[in-house]
């Protein structure tokens, strides 16, 4: 697909202008009806007074009776200047940062809007099929395979090709960012720990994980500056190399509104310190703005099942409001209409990690076996989240070194040294508890030690038999508890983050309500939608990055060439 289909014939100039613009309204989605009925007929989705927190569409006329998103588009503030770019992307995080860097590669003006003071970067890993590195360290992926087993994991829900192309594009893209790094200064590993595991290929394709995770590391004796997420190199690197060929990044500055004139979205409305501004896209605009995160009445309405995580670990706060959806949902965008699938880990900083490093008998409040303890995040997070009470245990006996070991027989090696005093001193600290007997474990956690009892001889009856009738645990993880003293450790659910967002089609171009493409308007990272569905995968671990990284170069490089990026190509080769 060429300009003139993505976008229409606008001008292509790079100024900035001191007049004001006339107000005018919003083209308004004559569908935007139908989809309000749909989505109010939600359980548990009343509006609020506010009508959202997003800072989108903050137009100051107090208490509304709706969702924001579902409320008309504001009219266009007054501006005080104006100006124009080939790209216009809003968000610096993984997903914006890469597609500013890409735009700018080849040849493109590019205008970031940033609400926050700098780039946002956390977390480890950066998710890959069929990078060079793999190559050099024998990991092999079926790339068919794993494009399979994530679309399984949506339960058919998501975009396959979105997927696919992920799957077959991202190992070439992150090819030229370890260039990029080495030339930097920096270096790139294969991750094998936390949610990476080196060696989970040869399981049943439920619990099927890939080595996936590229992890870009400061080298020791560097005199770089050091940042306090691993995410932090790879971003900070490509913002800064799109800075150096021409990219402007806005920070402090927020987008609220979108300008679409007949079929395209021409240009962003965004406010910093000297007002309200109009930011021309000739080629296109890219919503990077995050999930939904932060944004508790979105999270009623579309995934009320994360409410009942433990924690938002998110950050900068603030920073996921689903500001993308709600400018979106002004000019016409559908909202995708997967279930979405909130990244909820166990997370546990304790030594073994039980139920995210190492996987044990679990028991809910009322000492009730009730899920496969494998250590694959959905798998323990959502059945966690739909206990009685919201909490759980895991249980382990005294022969916990033999299990770890077992279990875990590379990533045990990371831990193994001095377990048993970290364990008693986790017990004296009180992230783990501890018994002689049964029953006063059963006392310490607070579930009916009769019931705990029971469950535990069941448990322990399918540990000698090597077969888990109940869960299906696969006999490596089984871990019978017989002998005291006998340990449990809280089962957690971290909320780390909430992609939802826009409906878009194989190119990542945002979808209308009757599923046809919005001219000139992209989504890409969380707020694009039809990628993940009902559970986050950790099949590809890293893939949440991945995939910022991966559309955002895909599309950041087609919309300054004019193009899209040629999505079913994957499903042709």
């Amino acid at each position: 697909m060429k300009e003139e289909e993505i976008m229409g014939s606008t001008n292509s100039h790079h100024e900035a202008k001191g007049k004001s613009l006339s107000r005018r309204t919003f083209l308004a989605s004559a569908a935007l009806a139908g989809t309000t009925a749909a989505l109010t007929s939600l359980g548990g989705c009343a509006p609020s007074s506010n009508g959202g927190t997003s800072n989108a569409g903050n137009n100051g006329s107090g208490a509304t009776a709706s969702h924001a998103w579902l409320d008309p588009a504001p009219e266009l503030p007054e501006t005080v200047a104006e100006e124009t770019y080939d790209v216009v992307i809003v968000g610096a995080g993984i997903a914006g940062c890469t597609a500013a860097q890409a735009a700018a590669e080849a040849g493109a003006s590019v205008y970031v809007a940033e609400k926050f003071e700098g780039v946002t970067a956390h977390g480890t890993d950066i998710g890959a099929v069929g990078s060079s590195l793999q190559l050099q360290e024998g990991v092999n992926i079926d790339s068919a395979l794993a494009a399979r087993l994530i679309y399984q994991w949506g339960q058919s829900e998501a975009n396959y090709y979105l997927i696919r192309t992920f799957v077959e594009r991202s190992g070439e893209i992150m090819d030229r960012y370890i260039d990029m790094a080495k030339e930097t200064g920096y270096e790139v590993v294969l991750n094998s720990e936390m949610t990476a595991r080196s060696d989970w290929d040869t399981l049943d394709d439920r619990f099927k994980q890939f080595r996936t995770a590229h992890k870009f590391l400061l080298p020791e004796g560097s005199d770089l500056p050091e940042q306090p997420w691993n995410v932090g190199y790879f971003i900070n690197m490509v913002a800064d190399d799109a800075q150096e060929r021409g990219a402007v990044f806005a920070f402090n500055t927020t987008a609220e509104q979108l300008v679409r004139e007949n079929n395209a979205v021409t240009a962003v409305i965004v406010r910093d310190d000297e007002g309200a501004k109009r930011i021309n896209a000739t080629k296109g605009v890219i919503l990077a703005t995050g999930g939904i995160t932060d944004n508790e009445e979105m999270k009623r309405c579309f995934c009320p099942i994360a409410l009942r995580a433990d924690k938002s670990d998110y950050f900068p706060v603030g920073g996921n409001l689903g500001d993308g959806l709600i400018m979106g949902s002004w000019v016409g965008a559908a909202l995708s209409p997967c279930y979405p699938a909130p990244i909820i880990h166990p997370v546990s900083l304790s030594v073994m990690g039980p139920g995210f490093d190492t996987c044990w008998l679990t028991v809910n409040r009322d000492g009730m076996r009730y899920c496969c303890e494998v250590g694959f995040e959905p798998i323990v997070t959502n059945a966690r989240m739909n206990t009685p009470g919201n909490v759980a245990w895991a249980i382990w006996d005294a022969h916990y070194p033999e299990h770890a070991q077992r279990q875990e027989p590379t990533k045990s090696k990371s831990f193994m040294d001095g377990l048993e005093d970290k364990v008693e001193q986790a017990v004296t600290d009180g992230a783990f508890f501890k018994g002689e007997t049964l029953d006063e474990l059963a006392e310490a956690i607070g579930v009916p030690g009769d019931a705990l009892k029971r469950t535990v001889e069941r448990y322990n009856s399918f540990c000698d038999a090597g077969e888990d009738p109940d869960f299906g645990v696969p006999p490596r993880f089984l871990s019978s508890v017989k002998d005291g003293p006998f340990y449990a450790s809280n089962v957690s659910a971290w909320l780390l983050a909430l992609p939802y967002g826009l409906r878009v089609d194989q190119n990542s171009q945002v979808l209308d309500t009757e599923d046809q493409p919005i001219g000139g308007l992209f989504a890409i990272g969380n707020v694009q939608g039809d990628f993940f569905a009902n559970s986050y995968p950790v099949t590809l671990p890293g893939t949440s990055h991945g995939r910022g990284m991966t559309y955002g170069y895909l599309v950041g490089s087609a919309l300054a060439r004019g193009e899209t990026l040629g999505g079913y190509k994957a499903g042709i080769a």
